[in-house]
């Protein structure tokens, strides 16, 4: 299922929208940056909360078993809220992250 944040999907499929009275905004799961990865360390943040930023920018640093891989924004927008300090370790892929504006 494209919303299931529970296994690994592409980082397109990784974001959802909530339904409620809030803005439009997507939550961002842990992406599978690899097709063995089930979890992963916030290195970095390379945005902060508020911070507009475009596509293409990394938005962290994450550490997985193998490398340091920088996790790229798909679009533009802004970060709402961090739901994840760094250097939080082993967060399996699809938990949620941040919300994106």
């Amino acid at each position: 299922h494209p919303n299931d944040i529970s296994s690994p999907t592409p980082f397109s499929q990784c974001c959802r929208r909530l339904s409620s009275n809030l803005p439009y905004h997507l939550v961002v799961g842990m992406p599978a940056l690899s097709p063995t990865m089930e979890a992963g360390t916030i290195a970095s943040w390379k945005v902060k909360e508020g911070e507009p930023f475009a596509a293409g920018d990394s938005l962290a640093e994450i550490e997985t078993d193998k490398a340091t891989i920088d996790f790229e924004a798909q679009d533009d927008g802004i970060v709402a809220k961090i739901l994840v300090e760094a250097g939080s370790k082993e967060i399996n892929v699809g938990v949620p992250l941040l919300l994106l504006l």
